[in-house]
């Protein structure tokens, strides 16, 4: 049995690694990459794809069509039951396990206290996390997270922030972290555009709090999650990689304000790259698994000026027609809004629903068929700031919808793929690997950790092994 650290790199294909590698061959990655056991991965869900459903691929070892996780917020009582995340598993077994910020990892578990540690994903409904010094930062990075969706927030949660600066000789952020994040500040004064990459600084800080938990309680299994690569590859693939497009639509100018932040936000993993080896060279009993539950490719390039956005729910919901108690707003990943109807009101809701239409088309959306919405807002680009519904034009605002201001100027030049990336870093193996496997479905990641730890794999999960985990 062998420990092992997974870090999460949210939607990083090997398009990209090898890329930063070649720009950057002085890098702990490059330098480090070729020892690694790589395998190009991919995602058997099926759909349109999204971390919230692939990840559990990733973490359950059953596809979308089994696991049926669609939405953020979504019940998973009995998807638990049927198909635990290898967490649950592995903590079951009294395997020491840490989880920081996974998909899907709200809500806590009722026996969060037997965890090393914790945190729940960025879309938590509250701060709780274990053990409780931790709170504050959750606070202050749910706070930070909200209010970045479209654009990011110029400001600070000043209230979480105060309460955070109290925890901080628990949490482990360091000096070092403090003085960048202070620089990133004054530098936003100068160039007011690089305010995209305060999303990567709030990494930067996970990063040190998870590493202080790593230190000091050192699982045997522990994740850690961080979207501040794929965020960065959505907006800003078309200025780093101009000619993966057929049609360019996008100005000199805007490329050359924003190719240097692929870069900028691969050089902070770079940085948590470095620290984690260090880390297991001197604990040699660990291994390092980074990888992606899938990938991203460049799709369209044009500019973005607007994009529509639910503002207030709470509006939306009291001109569709229900009362407070008919209705609870559920966590979601911008442009979506997410919402859970009672049960009484599900078809009237639906009916309701049917009749919105923006700029000529109805508004989409999933229902899982027990109250669970999922709406699909997100137009780009509006010449019309009204909806019709019921035949009946209304006003956005009367909607608590708005065409948001784009600051980047970028909706997405780049969305998922199935294809992601995986590789393995070994300290007791320091030989160079010759070939990246191909094709290597995300469904057996699951059953190859487990059988690392001696655990009887679920009959449901796939038989094929990743070696290099359970050697």
């Amino acid at each position: 049995m062998r420990k092992l650290i997974l870090f999460e790199l949210n939607e990083v294909p090997f398009a990209v690694i090898d890329y930063f590698c070649r720009k950057f061959p002085a890098s702990h990655l490059a330098k480090t990459l070729p020892r690694c056991v790589q395998y190009e991965t991919y995602t058997e869900d099926k759909g349109e794809l999204h971390p919230w459903a692939t990840w559990p691929t990733f973490h359950r070892g059953v596809s979308n069509q089994q696991h049926q996780i669609k939405d953020f917020g979504q019940s998973l009582k009995k998807i638990d039951k049927e198909y635990p995340p290898v967490w649950k598993i592995l903590n079951h077994h009294k395997i020491s396990t840490g989880v920081f910020a996974s998909m899907n990892s709200y809500p806590m578990p009722h026996n969060y206290g037997s965890y090393a540690f914790y945190v729940p994903d960025p879309f938590a409904v509250d701060s709780l996390a274990h053990p409780s010094q931790v709170i504050p930062f959750q606070e202050f990075n749910l706070a930070m997270s909200r209010k970045s969706e479209v654009n990011v927030h110029s400001g600070v949660a000043v209230k979480s922030a105060v309460k955070m600066l109290g925890s901080l000789p628990f949490l482990g952020i360091t000096r070092k972290t403090l003085t960048k994040v202070m620089g990133q500040l004054l530098k936003e004064k100068m160039a007011p555009h690089i305010k995209a990459r305060r999303r990567t600084y709030q990494s930067v800080l996970a990063f040190d709090v998870y590493m202080k938990l790593l230190r000091t309680r050192q699982p045997a299994f522990s994740t850690y999650f961080s979207n501040h690569v794929a965020s960065t590859m959505h907006r800003f693939w078309a200025a780093t990689f101009p000619n993966d497009y057929e049609v360019n639509n996008l100005p000199q100018q805007w490329i050359h304000k924003y190719r240097g932040e692929i870069d900028f936000a691969m050089e902070k993993f770079d940085e948590f790259f470095k620290e984690l080896t260090t880390f297991v060279d001197a604990n040699p009993d660990y291994k390092i698994i980074v990888a992606s539950s899938m990938g991203q490719k460049g799709t369209i390039a044009e500019l973005v000026d607007t994009r529509t956005c639910a503002k207030d729910v709470q509006r939306l919901m009291d001109r569709l027609g229900l009362k407070a108690d008919e209705w609870e707003a559920h966590p979601a990943m911008h442009p979506q809004c997410n919402v859970v109807i009672r049960e009484s009101k599900i078809q009237e809701f639906t009916n309701l629903i049917d009749q919105l239409v923006i700029a000529g088309s109805p508004v989409q959306y999933r229902n899982n068929g027990k109250g669970h919405f999922s709406l699909n807002f997100g137009h780009v680009n509006l010449a019309v700031d009204y909806a019709m519904l019921n035949g009946e034009k209304i006003a956005f605002e009367e909607l608590g919808l708005a065409n948001d201001q784009v600051d980047d100027e970028s909706a997405g030049t780049a969305y998922h793929t199935p294809e992601g990336s995986l590789f393995i870093y070994d300290p007791l193996d320091n030989a160079t690997k010759k070939d990246r496997k191909r094709q290597w479905s995300t469904v057996t990641i699951a059953p190859s950790i487990l059988e690392n730890f001696g655990i009887a794999v679920p009959s449901y999960m796939s038989h094929l092994r990743l070696p290099e985990i359970v050697r």
